[in-house]
Formats: C-alpha cells, sequence, structure tokens
C-alpha cells in the first residue's frame, strides 16, 4: 500500500483504490453463508445486550460481510459491485445503501436486509465514495470523488437519488474530488479534497449558499444536527475542524496526533471516535473540552467505524488485517477481534472498508 506523500485528493485515492485492479473480476451477486469455513472467533459477550447486524464492505472482493453483534461472529457474506467503500441504511425501510466506488462501476447497491439481495443498481457519477440519506424528504445524495483524465481529476459533482424510484434525478456541480457528502436540515455539506473546500447548498434549489475554505484535505464528516455542528476530519493537518451550521463558518478546530479519515460522533456522551489510518489508531475526542482524552493503538489501517451507544461498543472496519475491532467505549480498550471470512471462490484479501450497524 503506497504511502501518502502528497496531500491532493489523487494521492489520496492512489492509496484508497490500489486494490481496484485486482478486485475488478468479482462482480457476480450470488449470495452465500459461511458454514464450518468461517472462522470468526465468538466473543464473551453478555447475553443482556441488544443483538444488532454489523454490515462492513470488503472492498478487496466485492462483497459485504454481515456479523451477529451478540456473538461478534459473521453470519452472512454476499457479493455487491466492485471495490465497495461507502455504506449507509435506512431502518425503517430495512434497506442498505453500498457505494461500489471503481470507476468501472460507480453505482449504488440497495440491499434488502431481510434477504441480504441486491433489490436494485443505480448508476451514479464517476468513482463515488459516499451516500448520505435524508429519508425524511426520500432523497439520497452521492459523493462522486474520483475521474481521472490525463492525471487530473474531474470530477466535481453529487448524484441526487430518489429513493422511492431509485433513479438519479439530478447531478449537482460542486467542488473538486467531493470524498464526503452530509446533509442537516435543509442544507447538504460536501467536502471537497481536491479544492480543500466545504460547498454548502440548498435541498430545494440545489444551489451552493456557501463555500468554507479549510487548511489541507477534508475527508469525512461527522453530523452532529442537534447541536448544528458538523465535524470534518482534516487529513492533511491532523486535526477536525468544528463547522457551525447555522452560520456555515469555521467555529474551533481540534488537534489530532495522526491524520484523520473517517469518525462517528456520539451525541449522549459528547465523544467523537476518529480513526487515523496511517497512525494506526483511533482518538477518542471530548467534544465540549475540544480535546484528545484517550487513544487505542496498535491497530491495523483503521478506516471505517460504527457506534451502538447502547451497547457501550465501537466497530472499527481494520483495513490491514481483514477484520473488525471491537472497542469498549466505557473504557476505551479493545475488546475483541472479529476475523472476515473470504469468499469460497475468492482467494483476494476482504480488505474491510465502510461499516454500519442496524
Amino acid at each position: 500500500m503506497k504511502k501518502l506523500l502528497v496531500l491532493t485528493l489523487s494521492m489520496l485515492l492512489v492509496l484508497s483504490f490500489s486494490l481496484t485492479a485486482f478486485a475488478a473480476h468479482n462482480t457476480e451477486e450470488t449470495e452465500y453463508t459461511p458454514g464450518k469455513d468461517a472462522k470468526a472467533k465468538p466473543a464473551a459477550v453478555s447475553e443482556t445486550a441488544s443483538a444488532k447486524r454489523l454490515y462492513v464492505t470488503n472492498a478487496g472482493n466485492n462483497t459485504v460481510s454481515v456479523i451477529d453483534t451478540s456473538k461478534n461472529e459473521v453470519i452472512s457474506t454476499f457479493r455487491v459491485g466492485i471495490w465497495p467503500a461507502g455504506i449507509k441504511i435506512d431502518p425503517a425501510s430495512e434497506r442498505a445503501y453500498v457505494v461500489n466506488s471503481s470507476e468501472a462501476d460507480s453505482s449504488i447497491s440497495v440491499i434488502d436486509l431481510a434477504s441480504n439481495s441486491i433489490i436494485s443498481t443505480i448508476k451514479v457519477g464517476v468513482g463515488p465514495m459516499a451516500i448520505a440519506l435524508d429519508t425524511a424528504s426520500k432523497k439520497a445524495y452521492v459523493a462522486n470523488s474520483e475521474h481521472l483524465v490525463e492525471g487530473k481529476n474531474l470530477s466535481k459533482t453529487i448524484s441526487v437519488i430518489d429513493l422511492s424510484s431509485n433513479k438519479v434525478t439530478k447531478e449537482i456541480e460542486v467542488g473538486t474530488g467531493p470524498f464526503d457528502v452530509g446533509v442537516v436540515g435543509n442544507k447538504i455539506y460536501t467536502s471537497n479534497a481536491a479544492d480543500k473546500t466545504i460547498s454548502v447548498l440548498d435541498t430545494e434549489s440545489y444551489k451552493i449558499s456557501g463555500t468554507i475554505k479549510v487548511p489541507e484535505t477534508p475527508l469525512s464528516f461527522g453530523v452532529d444536527a442537534g447541536n448544528n455542528r458538523v465535524y470534518v476530519a482534516i487529513h492533511g493537518s491532523s486535526e477536525i475542524m468544528i463547522i457551525d451550521t447555522t452560520k456555515d463558518n469555521i467555529a474551533g478546530s481540534i488537534k489530532l496526533g495522526g491524520s484523520p479519515w473517517y469518525m462517528a460522533v456520539d451525541t449522549a456522551n459528547n465523544r467523537i471516535y476518529v480513526t487515523q489510518r496511517e497512525a494506526n489508531m483511533v482518538s477518542v475526542v471530548d467534544i465540549k473540552g475540544k480535546k484528545v482524552i484517550a487513544t487505542i493503538e496498535d491497530l491495523n489501517q483503521p478506516i471505517g467505524i460504527a457506534l451502538d451507544p447502547s451497547n457501550n461498543k465501537a466497530y472499527v472496519a481494520s483495513h490491514g488485517d481483514i477484520s473488525v475491532v471491537v472497542i469498549d467505549t466505557k473504557s476505551n480498550k479493545v475488546v475483541d477481534t472479529i476475523k472476515l471470512t473470504l469468499t469460497p471462490d475468492s482467494p483476494y484479501a476482504g480488505s474491510p472498508w465502510g461499516i454500519a450497524i442496524n
């Protein structure tokens, strides 16, 4: 895996897409359930814990793994598109939306969670990485992150999806290389990694109402709609920028010990959990104090992260060793590691990326 040498979107996504070439053959949309070949290790879990499901996108072999959190083991794996990255779940409709980020695919797989089967495939803009759901308005927004032509990133759009019809209704131009997208009220936010800006758009007119400059490459968002805050992972300067969504300006920053990728916000406990891939750690941030209060170290390329506040757990996709790390958010210590299984017909590493809980 190449190291980040220059903090531009192209270099970031060279790192991200290094698995695409060998993943491209796995496009078959079949499902299988691991039996004796699934070597996931059961964990000592409280029997009173609420059983939930984790969904993990495996970028290296074009699958999604389903994990039972009461046992911390893989119970099913199914195929999606090429190089699945971002994933979001709508609990009300029992659907998951998986972002297939390869330029050759550039689609969203819509998954029926009752059967773990694809019910629709939506073609979007080139090289998508993330999706945000606005279920109240029955819309989704997809960040189309990279379309390289002669070494130049030409991607400057987000796709708008009507969730009722599963069709793209509009392409909106934003800054260059939108990596993530978030919705707060009647506003859409995009992190434009190549431009080092945040675009703010109105959900009705789709017009840009503001552009916020940030110091270095912005990657993912953490959204706290109740407190009118959007947190932005600034990869190049190892910090989180805080955006006040009532004014759409920078309301402060939080320094980290490494370059952030993804984050999950625990609004009830005023915490942010931030993955730092190159530093192989997760930082725990106190929102009110605007400082790091703990670090979970010795991980292996942590990327996606999901929280289960009701059970005091954080789940981290460990890209480097094909696993999901379970963190107790009371002690901020690793309490289990769930090994992900390979598909029977694939010799390639799973290379987990995105993660969501239902």
